[in-house]
């Protein structure tokens, strides 16, 4: 939507931060005339208007927020075209006491369906029957029905819960949720999870070999970074898909790859990595049960249009001076 009186909005002097390549600026074309909005690559950043208050940040893995800080000292707003902001949590910006909102919620479902596929890759048998036709040989084995899995969502957050959600529209029995506190009982009695654990209970309360899908949904943080590491890895079911759709840095790779290569009727899905792109010497790659995608999981050729329509909602909430929808904490931890 874009806020009733264009005049008003034009008081909030905005900049988007476009993408080099401009995909997906169709979607801004009314908004951009409408409300004037300045459009600037990443390398123009020093033409931006040094009144200007808020600003959308559609450059993917933008980062050059102190700079931004610097040339628009009267910046009160950021929004992103994106889940992750880690990147961007500078001591400067810490500091700044800048309101910056995500893009939670917009790229829930088609992440939700990667791991989906992910799941029915390993499951079906269709990673084996892969490399079966590689090798000119084909051998006959029995499949998982969608009812024998368990699954456990390592970040039971927005996305977890989507996660939660497909794999019960899969048929998938039980799902299970972990983050770093438990929530109120009726919270969990109202969402998708089964129950809800912390890390702390796994491998002492619960057993994750008990779980035939695990998925990661963390974010990078120093709380979370390696937390997915050789203990928990070595304690995995014999047959198991682990797919990660969160932040590589939470996962112990090199961990991964020996769980892999002592597994080998399982299966490591793996959206993200530490560092991204692996060296083409890293051991996942050595790893044939191990499939490795360029953290593209919730690129969808229409999740500009929500970007899009999350920004000009909030831009239009923001100049009538009402709450912000995805608020996230930048406060130093």
């Amino acid at each position: 939507m874009i806020a009733n009186d264009a005049d008003t909005a034009r008081r909030v002097r905005t900049c988007v931060i476009d993408r080099e390549d401009g995909a997906g600026a169709q979607y801004l074309d009314r908004a951009t005339a409408e409300l004037g909005l300045q459009v600037l690559t990443p390398s123009q950043l020093a033409d931006i208007h040094p009144d200007t208050e808020a600003v959308y940040v559609r450059a993917s893995y933008w980062t050059d927020i102190d700079e931004l800080l610097r040339l628009a000292p009267g910046l009160k707003w950021v929004q992103l075209s994106m889940v992750g902001y880690d990147r961007l949590l500078t001591p400067a910006f810490r500091e700044s006491g800048v309101t910056l909102t995500n893009a939670r919620g917009v790229l829930d479902d088609a992440i939700a369906e990667f791991v989906v596929g992910g799941t029915l890759l390993w499951s079906k048998g269709l990673l084996t029957s892969t490399l079966d036709s590689r090798a000119h040989c084909a051998h006959y084995r029995q499949l998982l029905g969608n009812a024998e899995l368990r699954a456990l969502v390592l970040g039971a957050g927005s996305i977890g819960s989507a996660v939660a959600r497909h794999l019960r529209g899969i048929g998938v029995p039980r799902v299970d949720g972990v983050r770093r506190t438990i929530p109120p009982m009726a919270e969990v009695a109202a969402g998708p999870f089964d129950r809800v654990l912390t890390f702390a209970q796994l491998g002492r309360a619960v057993d994750i070999a008990d779980y035939s899908v695990i998925v990661a949904v963390l974010p990078s943080s120093p709380t979370t970074s390696g937390i997915i590491g050789a203990e928990l890895l070595e304690g995995l079911a014999e047959r198991v898909v682990f797919i990660n759709v969160g932040r590589g840095d939470t996962v112990d790779n090199i961990a991964l790859a020996e769980a892999m290569a002592q597994r080998p009727g399982s299966a490591a899905v793996l959206d993200v990595t530490a560092p991204e792109p692996l060296p083409a010497a890293h051991p996942l790659f050595a790893q044939p049960n191990v499939v490795i995608s360029p953290h593209m999981s919730g690129d969808t050729r229409d999740r500009h249009r929500g970007f899009a329509e999350l920004f000009l909602d909030n831009l239009a909430r923001y100049t009538a001076g009402e709450p912000l929808r995805n608020v996230v904490e930048t406060s130093a931890p």
